[in-house]
């Protein structure tokens, strides 16, 4: 006669299939259900991440255009020097200043002319009408 452990290891021989064939699907369908919810997961997250990096691009984007813009001003402000009338000034940085010898006797514009040149540190020329 079979001894208890023969009986019980020939049961669970016998039983082992059916169990796994009633059990797997369900485990399958979980490990599923698991998966798909890791993956959403990762999905939203690997979306946050990419947002996160664009407005960072979009950001310095902006200001590379902020500091061109302000180097443009500051170009434009340098290379082009107003008189105190508003008006510009197209000698280059360090030219004198010059006046015609008709606006250097006119004693307002010849000390308009004298002030702005020493405002600016440059010589004050007078030249012909030629």
């Amino acid at each position: 006669m079979p001894t208890n452990d023969e009986q019980a290891k020939a049961l669970v021989e016998a039983l082992a299939p059916l169990i796994a064939e009633a059990i797997i699907p369900q485990l399958s369908a979980k490990v599923e259900e698991q998966v798909k919810g890791i993956k959403a997961k990762n999905d939203e997250l690997l979306d946050k991440l990419h947002n996160v990096a664009k407005d960072k691009e979009i950001a310095d984007k902006i200001k590379l255009g902020d500091d061109l813009a302000a180097k443009t001003k500051a170009l434009l402000e340098g290379a082009v020097p107003k008189t105190d009338k508003g008006l510009v000034d197209f000698r280059k940085a360090g030219e004198p200043l010059r006046i015609s010898r008709a606006d250097a006797r006119d004693v307002q514009k010849y000390r308009k002319a004298r002030d702005l040149a020493a405002e600016q540190g440059v010589p004050l020329e007078i030249v012909s009408e030629d």
